[in-house]
Protein backbone atom coordinates (compact mmCIF):
# COMPACT_ATOMS: atom_id res chain seq x y z
CA UNK A 1 0.00 0.00 0.00
CA UNK A 2 1.38 3.43 -1.03
CA UNK A 3 0.38 6.66 0.72
CA UNK A 4 1.24 9.87 -1.22
CA UNK A 5 1.44 13.32 0.59
CA UNK A 6 -0.14 15.79 -1.70
CA UNK A 7 1.20 19.78 -0.83
CA UNK A 8 -1.32 22.65 -2.76
CA UNK A 9 -0.21 26.33 -3.02
CA UNK A 10 -3.03 26.83 -0.04
CA UNK A 11 -1.26 24.52 2.27
CA UNK A 12 2.45 26.09 1.78
CA UNK A 13 1.34 29.44 2.12
CA UNK A 14 -0.77 28.64 5.15
CA UNK A 15 2.42 26.97 6.22
CA UNK A 16 4.35 30.58 5.28
CA UNK A 17 2.49 32.43 7.08
CA UNK A 18 1.74 30.54 10.32
CA UNK A 19 6.14 29.91 10.04
CA UNK A 20 5.60 34.44 9.80
CA UNK A 21 3.42 34.15 12.55
CA UNK A 22 5.72 32.73 14.82
CA UNK A 23 8.81 34.15 13.83
CA UNK A 24 6.79 37.57 14.27
CA UNK A 25 6.57 36.40 17.61
CA UNK A 26 9.83 35.22 18.80
CA UNK A 27 11.42 38.81 17.19
CA UNK A 28 9.14 40.53 19.59
CA UNK A 29 9.86 38.44 22.54
CA UNK A 30 13.83 39.03 22.00
CA UNK A 31 12.93 42.96 21.20
CA UNK A 32 9.95 43.99 23.87
CA UNK A 33 13.13 44.17 26.66
CA UNK A 34 15.45 46.14 25.09
CA UNK A 35 12.66 48.44 23.69
CA UNK A 36 11.56 48.30 27.52
CA UNK A 37 14.74 49.28 28.76
CA UNK A 38 14.95 51.97 26.07
CA UNK A 39 11.67 54.08 26.92
CA UNK A 40 12.51 53.45 30.56
CA UNK A 41 15.62 55.25 29.55
CA UNK A 42 13.53 57.74 27.85
CA UNK A 43 11.57 58.25 30.56
CA UNK A 44 14.31 58.91 33.25
CA UNK A 45 15.67 61.37 30.98
CA UNK A 46 12.60 63.23 30.87
CA UNK A 47 12.35 63.03 34.71
CA UNK A 48 16.13 64.16 35.37
CA UNK A 49 15.61 67.14 32.55
CA UNK A 50 12.54 68.30 34.83
CA UNK A 51 9.96 68.27 32.44
CA UNK A 52 6.37 68.20 34.11
CA UNK A 53 4.86 66.75 30.87
CA UNK A 54 3.01 63.72 31.00
CA UNK A 55 3.97 61.38 28.29
CA UNK A 56 0.57 60.26 26.09
CA UNK A 57 1.04 56.65 26.80
CA UNK A 58 2.74 53.94 28.92
CA UNK A 59 5.81 52.96 28.93
CA UNK A 60 4.77 49.43 28.24
CA UNK A 61 3.00 50.98 25.40
CA UNK A 62 5.99 52.99 24.13
CA UNK A 63 7.92 49.71 23.88
CA UNK A 64 5.02 47.84 22.62
CA UNK A 65 4.49 50.40 20.03
CA UNK A 66 8.34 50.69 18.93
CA UNK A 67 8.75 46.76 18.88
CA UNK A 68 6.16 46.66 15.80
CA UNK A 69 7.25 49.77 13.99
CA UNK A 70 10.52 47.67 13.92
CA UNK A 71 8.95 44.26 13.32
CA UNK A 72 7.46 45.90 10.50
CA UNK A 73 10.89 47.10 9.02
CA UNK A 74 12.41 43.30 9.77
CA UNK A 75 9.05 41.54 7.38
CA UNK A 76 9.39 44.64 4.29
CA UNK A 77 12.28 43.55 3.22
Amino acid sequence: MTFSIRHSAVDDARRHRQFERVEMQLLFLISYPLCLIAAMTGRLALHVSRRRTRPAQSVFAEARASVHAAIGYAFNV
